[in-house]
Order: C-alpha cells, then structure tokens, then sequence
C-alpha cells in the first residue's frame, strides 16, 4: 500500500528566491557563496555506511546526492544555495526517511543528522513531485546581526527601479544621499558618508550602480555583520548574489511606459521640464543548460528617457521664477551676452534631453549533482551603457553650457567550488571589471558665471547664479580597471560544532584620469552691470592638461569561527586584516618639506586590525504548527548582538590629489585672479581661436597680492588612517501581542572615529582685522586685500608661505557617535485582503568639524555638533487591500523628520581661502544698514517656518553649525494591480499601474498649484543667508543682499520636484509553467529520456493531489499543537474524507491516462488532461476551505503557516487555478503567495518540485 501520509505530505510552494548573500571578502553564516549541508545517519546500533543522501534545493528543484562514509557522516556542498532544502535518505533494509533543513537563524551549518530503521520488506523507492510553496523574493536569512536588510524594488518610482542606491534609500534608517538631479546618488548609514560604504558582487567587490530590473539576483543591505570576511567598509556593506541554478525555464519580457500625459504638476514644474516620457524594455531568460548539472540565467534592460530641455532660452517666466531668476533678468542677459558675441549654443539647439540605457546581468552554473568532491563552478557577467545628450539641462543656463557624457562598465566573474573528504571547503573567485566615462562640453571657451538678483511682481525677490560660455566641468575622461582573486578555506568539525574560516582576497584597483576641468578658464562675475562693464570679479583657469594614472593594491585575510555552542546558541569571532599599498605615489618636493615641515611623497599605505564577536539564541518554539511532516519550525524568538571593529579602505583615487598637486613642475598649474587682476574678456575672439584665451593675469597685476599663480600641494598626514567604526548592537526578533505581529527591535552605537577632513598648513591664523559688527569676526587679510567693489578676497596675506596656494594636509582625527533605535512590526497571519508592515526608526548623530567647512572664527578650530545627516525619526510602512478579487493596491511610504542645515555667506569673507564661513544673524533693530535690516525683517514676517525659528534665536549672534531645521518630509508610491483573470487578460500576463507621488497628487488636489506644501517631495533648503556685495574698507565693514529663500522649503521656488507619475507595467511570461515542466520531465522518463515509466499507482500517487498540498490533512496532524476540540477535529476529518473520495474520483481517470500514453505522446494533450483536473481539485479546495477556516478559532488560525492558510484562501486558490507561471507568478495579483510579505510584490521565477521517498 503507498504510505497516504507521505503521499498527501503537503510540500512548499516556492516565490522567487532571493536570499543576499555574498560579503567582500568571503561569506557569511547566512551570506556565504555556499551553503553546507552536514550530518550522520545512524542505525538502530551504530553509524551507517553507504547511505544514499539526496539533498534538493527547495527554489530551483536542483538535487546533489552523496553516499555516507564508514562514519556515517556525509557532505552536500550548494554554492549560491538559499539555505532552504530536502534532504532525504534511503538505504535498502531501512524505512526512507526525509525531512526539511532550513536557516532560521544564522547557522553556518545546516545539520541534517538522521536515524534510520528497519522496515520487514521495502519495495523499490520511487520519486515524487509535487509543487512548492514560493518562498520570498528577497527573503533573507538574517546574519549574526541580524542588521541585514534586503532590497526590494517595491518602494521606489517605476523609472528608478534596478538602481541600487535608490533602493538602499528606501530601507528603515537609511538616508538618500541626493546627487545633482535629486535623484539618490548614494546612501548614508549612521550618518556616515556614502564613500564608507561598499558592494561586493558574489563577495567581490563590484562598481556598478544599478542592474537590469529583473535581474536574477539577491541583494541586501547590512550594517554589522560579525562575520570577519566581510570587510571594506565603515558605513554599510551592500551584498549582491547571483541567484543558483534552477531546474525551471523561465522566459519573461517586461515593459514599463511613461508619458507626460500619465503625468500631474504644477505648472513651474512643467516649465521646468520636470515631466518626461520613459520607455523601458527588459526580461530574464533561465533555466537548465543539462538537468540538475548545468544552469543559465540572463536578464537585460533597455531603456530611453526624454525631458523637455528647458533652459534660459526657452523657460517661461513662471519656471523662471521658480528657477530665482526674472524673465527681465534674463531678457537683459541675452542682450548683453549678444553684443559681446557670445555663441548661445553650438548649431540647433535640442529641444529634448535625452538619457538611454542598456544592462545586462547573467551567470551560468555547472554542479554535478553526484560529485564526491562537490565541485561547482559559476560564471557571471554584468555590463551597463549610459549616454546623456545634453548632460545637464538647468533652466539657469544657456544650451551652449552643457555637453555630452556617456559611460560604460562591464565585469566578469568565475568562482569555484571544492570540497575535499577531510573536511575542508574551498571556495575561490577571480574577478575583472573595468568602465570608461567621458563627457565633453559643446562649446570649446571660457565658462561665464554672473550673479543676478531679481525682483517679482508679486513682490519676492532671489539670488541666482546664471551660467554661459563653455562647460569647464565637462572637460574629463575616466577608466578603471580591477583584476580580484578571492578564496576561502572552511574547515568543518566532526560534530558540526566549528566552522573555521580562513579568508584571503588580493585585488589590483586602477584608474586613469585625464585631468582638464577648467582647462579654458572661467570668469566670474558679481552682477549683470559688471558683465556689461566687462568687469569679472575673478578669473580662474587650470594651465595645461595632465594625465594621471594610479593604482593600488588591496589584500586581506582573516579568520574566523562560527561555534555552535549548542544547537540554540552560535557564538561567531575572529580577527581580520586589511592592508593596501598604492602603486603610484607623489613626487617629493623639498621645498614643501623646507617650509611646513613635512612630507608631500607619502600614501595612505596601513594595515588595519578588525576583531569582532557576535552570538544569536533562539529559544523556544514558534507558535505556528510546522506546515508539512518533516517542515522545519522556526525558534520562539531569536537574540542576536556583537561587537566589532569595522574598517573602511582608500579609493583608488583618493591619492590623486596628491599626485596631481606636488608643486612641481609638470604638477597641475592654475591661474586665480582677483578683482583688477581679472583680465577683460573678448568673448567673440576666444569662441574662434582657443588659443586668445588668457593665460595670465591682467597686465601690470603679476605680482600683487590679487594675481595668484602659486601651485596648491595636497598631502597625507604623517599619521592618516582610513575611517573606521567601533559598532555594536542587540536585537530580539519573535511574534508579540499572542502571536498577532511579528516584531524586531534593534539597538545600536557606532563610535566613528578617523574620520577625514583637511587641514590647510599654508593658512596663517594672525588676525589683520575684525568686524565689529558682525561680533568681532576675525579677519586673516588686510583690508587692502578686499575688493571693495564686489567684496572678493585676495588670501595672500593669510598665506605662511607666498610659494604656494593652499597646501591640504588630508588628516584623520576627527570622530562621530552614532545611536540608533529601529522597531518593525507586520503581522503574523497570512491575509489575502489586507496586508501591512511598518518600520519606526530613532536616530540620533553628532560630529566633529573642523573650521576649514564651517566657521565664524579660526578655522583650525575643531567643534561638536549635530551631524547634516541627523533625521532623528523615519516612518516606514506599506499597506496592501484587495478590493473584490479585482484589483489589488498596495501603498509604500515614509515619513522622515528634517536634516539640520546651517544659515551661511555665500563667499569668503574671512580671507581664510574657502567658502566656508558662517553668517552674522543681525538684528533688524540695531542694524546700521537699512537694506540689509529689512532683508532680514522680511525673512522674520514672511520666510519659511524653518527660517524664522531658526533666525529668531540667534538674533545678534553668529549663527551655529547646523542651527536650523528642514520640515518633515514624505514620500510614497502606489501600486494598482488587476486580476487578469477579472479582466480577460492571459494569467501569463499582468498588468499593473504604479502611482509615483501620490501625496504630490493631494498636495496639488487640497492647496492648489500656487500653495504647495511640499507633500511628497524632498526638501532642499537654501543654505545662503547672506550674499557679499561689496566692502567698505573705512569702516571695515561688508555689504551684503539677504537671499529671501533662505531655508524656503516651498515647491513653487524648487528647481526640482518629483511629478505625479502613473506608469503602466506589462510582465508576460512566455515560458511554460511550472505544472508543465514538472508533468512533461515526469511523463517523459522511460519514453523519451532515461529513466523507468512510471507505473499508474505512482501517477496517482504523485498527482492525485492536484499540485497543490491538502491543509486538512496538516492541521489533523498537528491537532494536539493547535488544540483542536473533538468538534473541530471530527468536522475537518469529515471534510478531508469528503475531499479525498471526490480529489482521487478525479484523478484516477487522469493517472491511467497517463500510464497509457506512449512514447511520442502528445504533450499539450497530456497537460490539457492534467490542468483540467487540477482546477477541479482547486475547485473543490476553494468551496471547503472556507468551512475549515470557520471552524477555527483566531487563535488556531494564527498558528497557520502561512503556506498552510492561503489554500484555505478562495481568492489565492483562484489566482493559482490555472498553474503557476515562472515570471509574473501565479500569485502576483494576490499580493503574493502563502508567506510573502505583502510589501513585496514580488515576481515568481522560482518554484518546482521535491523528492520525496514513498513505499509501495
């Protein structure tokens, strides 16, 4: 007779995995390249030998098998595994025995130990396969840490998706670091900068920013991993994974479509050319080169995005207001600009900015599933292309002040894997990647830059910066190239107790850089009359052009040990070592070392120490009753904590400056010239011959203090170190309020310490003269040295040395404390209507600064303060709602509260050399200057609420570093999906709409274009208070012009702000589904591949449960855990009787089918057969499941594995009726199958099938 337990056994359905894994330098226990599988079979008397072990993976169906040596032991080795698996034994004499291994925790080890016992009579083992509950997209096994989060595409715009920092910026206690456009360009942990993180690919390290959206790939984020092959970095650390094979074809396409008529703002914001059109192709193509040996997975993405370029020739007046220029303004700029034949553009301007690109992401596997060694060997590629025509689009510039910039990056990575019998593990990678990026301006001439205030006609006035002439920061070409060899030694203790991990990683980083910014000079000017007067303020230009090329070496080693105290507790240690040496150094100049007494010819070469301990518990056992026999079930809750020392790296080009900048001729060269030292530009002969461009400063100024063409020196200090973080934190994890909510709850303190700045040793702190109304302010140049007309300095006489310009020491002395509180809460029972989580994050960080970036006195000096990324609280959350099995919508956001900013001058006027001074906060009261008091009593009455409280309180004084306070921000994305089904769409196929900005929606709705709150978007305060204007050099005091959006936050003065955006989404799969692959590798053993057929008692067997498990039959077993009443349990057994009789009615027919078929059968026949008996056996699930569900109580329901509820779910049943497709997933529309989170609208491309072992 079958065993009918084992033949109903429901097994675990299978989401798209994705668990994150991979560190810099090696792996960690949850995050290593491969997981092991160890364990001993024993007998009824000893250990035993020749034990046929068959582990398969539970997200791609992939089974490797191994015989038990004369110990009883045996090794599975999965390189990329997700941690999740069957493992299953047989032995002839002996009942079959098979059971689920799963990291709950952070085992390093999975131990899969096993006792077998005899059975009277075996007949001949057959296999089995049944389909699986999807696990999670993204779903990681947490780390020592447990600070490990992973990436999900869900909360960022349609646009952003496959950007990797845009996705980091959405996570709990994580800050966007916004780049010119707004966009993130990087992310802050624990108000660290972004050059403190890291992101390793497969444990290397990889430089990409973004990948194709469907990429086959695991992807987290992690703070403190305790695990000391992880290392090179002091911030976060960035993991990516090559997902491993699967036994599963999957061919998926997907688009997305923007189009500015999907699009809602206001109309500055269109005048802007903030709305654009998006067109984005992409896909994945994977499955099995040779089943269960070979493996190939590929995603690519293309794309091209258009904005309407808006610039000072074609923007509105309205734009322009909120750009901070007048229409007039500019009017009157063009006719300057005309006369003095300055070319607007070069040829046709272009009416659209354009933005393509292409990636592409793949990896092929080759794992013998057999090996006695565990031999294994992955290939993975990656390449992106990007190209910007024009790269800049501002409405404050000409088309001409623009340029080209394309880059691209590819990289090419193989890892091997091999285990040998003495217990060691041997996991080597070698990687190369090299990129190019270029960008070239469009018109070869000085750059032009004038200051222009205007004034409104609703009364408001700015400051604004306009820009024409030549692009001098587009004059740049960059390559990189980087050659890794990476290995890793793991030996295993007979018990399973230790894993000792012994790490080495060497890399070679290079880099090229063709240095010409500013190589054809720019003039500055203070006004539009100077401009007209051709009267620079200041004239800049870099002397020739100068090719750098550095590179470095970075080695490590480290060893560790994961120590499985009990099987509870895992203690994880060990030390690391980091070093690097740059292959390029600075040329010694003597004469630097003469005057300031050090050495201009040192590198940042150290070797670094990083010991670290951590430890998790898990006590307990979970609430929820174990989905299948055999399930694994998870801990009551787990604790984890460590203490660690975490060690940041240099660039590669972190020595650059220094090289560049010895002083020496050959070195670069510049030209700053200040006030009558300016030369009077001739725009039209420099726009027909390079050559007329200035190379000197005006004639009869060489010499005096406002003609400056002394070299700048950059230098490390004798005694710099790369940053580095002494972190540590706690964490408990486990269900809460009776099983209701899953609950994690994390505390954590960085002591940052080495952290950068500069210090310029050629800066004399001797105080000439003071402000005395501005507080005393000291003054480190003579009056003289000040130009009174436009108020620029000269900084010689703040000069130790005439010889030289700046000379930057770059030190390492400064620290900053970090604390941390996150709280995250979604609930426990699975619900196919409504879903959510939430996330409460406190923060709080403070730092040193050195005065050299913000002073009102000596800027040597060094000040605590509040860190500028201090958002002291974040709210995240997602909610998800089915409405009527039609529609479903899910919500992200987040609420984080305001970054402080600092009230500033907008130049130097401390002669000090750097635009780095703080602002006098007069009081309108006792102001001598009428202009500049008003000013200031305007921003008082009518400024932005942040303006005004912070300017109240400092009234009469120097204002504090980060003094004031930006408003609460928000943001958050939509998402609408339709039920194909409802809609008379293929289930293939999905459609779907997601609603970026919605809160910008409301905003526009409930105030209005005119009254913007700023819902939805991000805030960017003007820093600049005070413009300088001019000095008076009798009374030794400075002119200044208040900027009266100093602080606004107010949309309708923003350059940037994000529209409200609905993009259309496709996804169609057009591989088969995974019932398909599974009937046809089945039915296809003994008539067209090897293998024996199939009697018609096994078919039955294998499908008589339709593909799905029975729910009934679990909770009957595990009626004593869920404490059912002899009501309860006698109505669900007369529900599973009713379903048994009427599933095996319908299948018995479908299983002689089966066994009758042929060799040349006919494949969709056979699966037309299979298909229609599963919707009936669905049919009937979907009208008894709700009787069961009835029965239990709330209580009993929370105990549900998920997996186990949502087949008593008739909504998730019908989404999963017709088969589940490997790309848009059966269960999409749902919001996800049994156990995924319902934040993560994740895509199925996992799934399949496992042995079990039944007896005949």
């Amino acid at each position: 007779m079958l065993d009918s337990d084992r033949v109903k056994m429901p097994i675990r359905r299978l989401l798209l995995a994705a668990a994150i894994l991979a560190a810099t330098f090696s792996t960690a226990a949850h995050a290593q390249q491969a997981d092991v599988i160890r364990g001993r079979v024993t007998g009824p008397d000893s250990a035993m030998a020749g034990v046929n072990v068959t582990v398969t993976s539970i997200s791609g169906n992939v089974s490797r098998t191994a015989r038990t040596d004369s110990n009883g032991r045996f090794t599975v080795t999965f390189p990329g595994g997700d941690g999740d698996y069957m493992v299953s034994f047989t032995a002839l004499g002996y009942a079959p025995k098979r059971f689920e291994v799963k990291r709950t925790a952070d085992e390093d080890i999975l131990v899969a130990d096993a006792k077998l016992t005899r059975v009277g009579a075996v007949l001949d083992a057959v296999t089995v396969r049944a389909e699986r509950e999807k696990v999670r997209r993204n779903d990681v096994p947490p780390d020592v840490s447990g600070t490990e989060q992973p990436l999900s595409n869900a909360a960022v715009p349609a646009d952003l998706m496959g950007d990797l920092a845009a996705m980091a910026a959405s996570l709990p206690g994580i800050q966007s670091v916004p780049g010119q456009d707004g966009a993130a360009d990087g992310y802050s942990v624990l108000g660290l900068g972004a050059d403190q993180n890291n992101t390793t690919l497969n444990g290397m390290q990889f430089g990409g920013s973004s990948l194709p959206r469907d990429a086959a790939v695991g992807s987290s984020v992690v703070t403190s991993p305790y695990d000391v092959s992880r290392g090179g970095f002091s911030g976060a650390q960035m993991t990516l994974r090559t997902r491993s094979g699967s036994n599963f074809i999957t061919r998926g396409m997907s688009g997305n479509v923007d189009a500015p008529q999907l699009q809602w703002s206001d109309g500055a914001a269109r005048s802007l050319g903030q709305e654009y059109s998006n067109y984005s192709l992409g896909g994945v193509v994977s499955g099995p080169i040779k089943f269960d040996k070979s493996f190939y997975n590929v995603s690519y993405q293309l794309g091209r995005r258009a904005n309407e370029l808006h610039t000072l020739l074609t923007t509105d007046p309205q734009g322009l207001q909120a750009a901070g220029v007048s229409s007039d303004s500019v009017g009157r700029l063009l006719s300057i600009l005309g006369r003095a034949r300055v070319p607007f553009s070069l040829g046709d301007a272009a009416t659209d900015r354009l933005a393509d690109q292409g990636s592409v992401f793949g990896s092929l596997d080759f794992a013998p599933p057999s090996s006695t060694s565990g031999q294994a060997l992955n290939v993975s590629f990656n390449g992106n292309w990007n190209r910007q025509s024009p790269a800049t689009g501002l409405a404050t510039e000409l088309p001409g002040h623009s340029g080209d910039r394309t880059n691209w990056r590819g990289g090419l990575q193989t890892r091997h894997n091999a285990y040998f019998g003495v217990g060691i593990l041997s996991e080597t990678s070698l990687g190369v990647s090299a990129s190019r990026n270029s960008s070239s301006p469009y018109l070869q001439m000085p750059a032009g830059r004038v200051r222009v205030s205007s004034s409104f006609d609703d009364g408001a006035s700015a400051v604004q910066n306009l820009f024409f002439g030549g692009n001098q920061s587009l004059n740049s070409t960059q390559t990189t190239n980087n050659v890794g060899l990476l290995n890793q030694m793991s030996w295993f203790s007979t018990n399973n107790k230790h894993r000792l991990k012994l790490t080495t990683e060497l890399r070679r980083d290079g880099s090229s850089l063709e240095q010409a910014s500013n190589l054809l000079g720019t003039f500055a000017y203070n006004s539009l009359a100077d401009l007209e007067a051709g009267i620079p303020s200041s004239y800049s230009r870099q002397l020739g052009t100068r090719q750098r090329d550095v590179s470095q070496l970075v080695g490590a080693l480290s060893l560790g040990d994961s120590w499985r105290r009990t099987p509870n507790l895992q203690i994880q240690y060990g030390l690391r070592v980091d070093g690097s040496r740059f292959l390029s150094q600075p040329q010694l100049n003597p004469e630097v070392e003469s005057v300031f007494d050090v050495r201009n010819d040192l590198g940042p070469d150290r070797v670094y120490l990083s010991p670290r301990v951590g430890f998790s518990w898990s006590y307990g056992t979970a609430a929820q009753i174990a989905g299948f026999e055999g399930a694994a079930r998870g801990p009551r809750a787990v604790v984890r904590g460590g203490i660690g020392l975490f060690q940041n790296m240099p660039s590669t080009n972190l020595i650059g400056p220094s090289i560049d900048n010895t002083g020496l001729p050959g070195a670069v060269q510049q030209l700053m010239c200040v006030g009558a030292a300016a030369p009077v530009p001739d725009w039209s002969s420099y726009a027909a011959d390079a050559s007329a461009i200035p190379d000197r400063c005006a004639d009869g100024t060489t010499g005096s203090v406002f003609a400056n063409a002394s070299p700048n020196i950059s230098l490390f200090g004798e005694d710099y170190s790369a940053p580095r973080s002494i972190r540590s934190n706690l964490q408990w994890s486990g269900p809460t309020f009776g099983n209701r909510l899953s609950t994690s709850i994390d505390a954590t303190f960085s002591l940052n310490r080495n952290q950068q700045s500069t210090v310029d040793l050629n800066f004399s702190p001797v105080t000439r003269f003071t402000l005395t109304d501005e507080a005393g302010r000291p003054v480190y140049v003579l009056p003289t040295s000040i130009v009174p007309a436009t108020g620029a300095i000269a900084s010689r006489d703040a000069r130790v040395s005439g010889k030289f310009s700046r000379v930057s020491e770059i030190v390492s002395d400064l620290r900053s404390q970090s604390r941390q509180l996150s709280l995250r809460f979604s609930p426990t029972r699975f619900s196919q209507s409504f879903s959510w989580g939430m996330s409460y994050v406190y923060s709080n960080v403070r730092e040193q600064s050195r005065g050299f970036n913000s002073t009102v006195g000596n800027p040597l000096a060094v000040e605590w303060g509040r860190s500028s990324f201090d958002s002291r609280h974040q709210i995240v959350y997602n909610l998800g709602y089915n409405f009527f099995d039609f529609v479903r919508v899910n919500w992200f956001g987040q609420f984080r509260s305001g970054s402080p900013f600092t009230p500033m001058v907008a130049g130097d006027v401390n002669g000090d050399g750097y635009s780095n001074d703080r602002a006098y906060v007069i009081n309108p009261g006792s102001a001598t200057d009428p202009a500049l008091a008003a000013g200031i009593q305007s921003l008082l009455d009518n400024g932005s609420d942040a303006a005004r409280s912070c300017l109240s309180k400092q009234l009469g004084h120097l204002a504090a570093r980060n003094s004031c306070q930006s408003p609460w921000s928000s943001n958050a994305s939509m998402s609408i999906s339709f039920n194909p089904v409802k809609v008379r769409m293929p289930q293939r196929a999905t459609l779907s709409f997601q609603l970026s900005n919605p809160l910008g929606a409301a905003d526009l709705l409930f105030n209005g274009s005119g009254n913007l709150r700023g819902w939805g978007q991000q805030s960017f305060p003007d820093q600049s208070l005070l413009y300088v204007r001019g000095f008076d050099p009798q009374s030794g005091r400075y002119k200044y012009e208040v900027n009266q959006r100093f602080g606004s936050t107010n949309q309708a003065f923003g350059a940037f702000r994000v529209p409200v955006t609905l993009t259309a989404m496709l996804r169609f799969d057009v591989g088969p589904t995974r019932e398909r692959q599974l009937l046809t590798q089945q039915l296809d053993r003994g008539r067209r591949t090897n293998g024996t057929r199939a009697p018609e008692q096994m078919l039955r067997a294998i499908y008589g449960s339709g593909g799905i498990p029975n729910p009934m039959a679990t909770i009957l077993r595990q009626q004593d855990s869920l404490k059912l009443t002899a009501a309860q349990a006698d109505s669900i057994a007369v529900l599973n009787r009713m379903y048994t009789i009427r599933n095996d009615a319908v299948w018995s027919p479908v299983a002689k089918y089966f066994a009758d078929l042929g060799d040349s059968y006919d494949h969709t026949a056979a699966y037309d057969k299979y298909i229609d008996a599963r919707k009936a056996t669905v049919d009937l699930m979907m009208r008894l499941g709700p009787a069961v569900k009835d029965l239990l109580t709330a209580e009993q329901k929370r105990k549900l594995p998920a997996f186990i509820a949502g087949y008593l779910d008739p909504r998730y049943l019908a989404s999963i009726r017709n088969g589940t497709a490997g790309f848009t997933g059966g269960g999409m529309f749902s919001g996800g199958a049994p156990g995924m989170f319902a934040s993560e609208m994740a895509l199925s491309a996992g799934g399949g099938g496992e042995r079990i072992i039944i007896r005949q």
